[in-house]
């Protein structure tokens, strides 16, 4: 009886044994992620400052895209060069600052057409050109010159609607504050996609996305983010944007679940080419500025036309 009562205890003590690893196993295949607390406070302090800067508006927002176009150009251009490229620096950046600055000064003086962009490209082609002339014969003229332009483009001229939408009321002739919402509007959704795809990924992901391009992208993450961008959108609707009808809301919904993940595949498709995992560390929990705007950058010009085209019909 004995070795009987010792041989079941010895069973059950086995089993519990093997219970435990199993559950450790279970929580080593999907480590804690220290950097989402990391992501989390990085949010609390921006975020209100964000609200802050789209509220007074003015010079104020676009010094701030000023900041994050040159920060995440610079990040862009330091990649190129990881690569072995030599972009133009100054040509790039000019160009890309520039941008802003034209779009900000065109809608406060209610233009409507896109003067500055066709000088601007034309004296950064220029520019580059003739300094590549200086640097003399090479086999990577072609390369310089197509990595210079593709960042002052990429960023500067797609980030430059960040401060487009924010000035947007004085051509659509409507009060200045509404400027704040549309401001705000491409941030609440592309980053309400950004998380909840990053947490649906993180908690259910099993089937890859785009595992040559980023491989921790899975398809449930991108249901999910999609999902809620447009829960987002009927949110800001109800929220802060009722020049929103149902119909409208639920579009932009849609289409910034989509073109905000593909924008933050194009950049991992950059990073994958320049063999680095993160633009920079700059930013706690998130990598570089340009890794926590990738996606902004195509949502932004997206809800910019969007509101201009379908919305307000201008």
């Amino acid at each position: 009886m004995t070795s009987n009562a010792e041989a079941v205890a010895s069973a059950e003590r086995a089993e519990s044994r093997g219970v435990v690893k199993a559950m450790e196993a279970k929580t080593a295949a999907r480590p804690r992620d220290p950097s989402f607390i990391l992501r989390v406070a990085s949010a609390v302090i921006f975020l209100p400052l964000l609200v802050l800067m789209a509220r007074v508006g003015g010079l104020l927002y676009l010094g701030f895209t000023l900041l994050f176009i040159g920060l995440a150009l610079r990040e862009f251009y330091l990649m190129m060069a990881a690569k072995g490229l030599s972009p133009h620096w100054k040509s790039g950046f000019l160009a890309a600052l520039l941008f802003p600055v034209g779009i900000y000064a065109r809608l406060r003086t209610h233009r409507t057409e896109e003067w500055h962009v066709a000088g601007l490209l034309t004296v950064l082609l220029v520019g580059m050109l003739l300094a590549e002339l200086r640097r003399g014969a090479s086999k990577q003229t072609l390369v310089n010159t197509s990595s210079t332009l593709l960042g002052a483009l990429y960023i500067g001229w797609l980030g430059s609607h960040v401060v487009a939408l924010r000035e947007l009321p004085a051509t659509l002739h409507l009060p200045y504050g509404v400027g704040m919402s549309f401001a705000l509007l491409p941030f609440f959704l592309a980053w309400t996609c950004d998380t909840v795809a990053y947490l649906v990924g993180r908690a259910w992901g099993r089937h890859r996305l785009a595992p040559g391009v980023s491989p921790q992208k899975s398809v449930e993450g991108a249901v999910g983010g999609l999902l809620a961008a447009v829960v987002a959108a009927a949110a800001a609707r109800l929220w802060f944007a009722s020049y929103l009808s149902w119909g409208a809301a639920l579009v932009l919904g849609v289409l910034v679940g989509v073109f905000a993940q593909l924008g933050d595949l194009v950049e991992s498709l950059l990073k994958r080419d320049a063999e680095t995992k993160e633009s920079s560390s700059l930013i706690p929990g998130h990598g570089g500025v340009l890794d926590r705007f990738d996606s902004l950058l195509f949502a932004a010009p997206l809800v910019y036309y969007y509101l201009v085209g379908a919305v307000f019909g201008r």
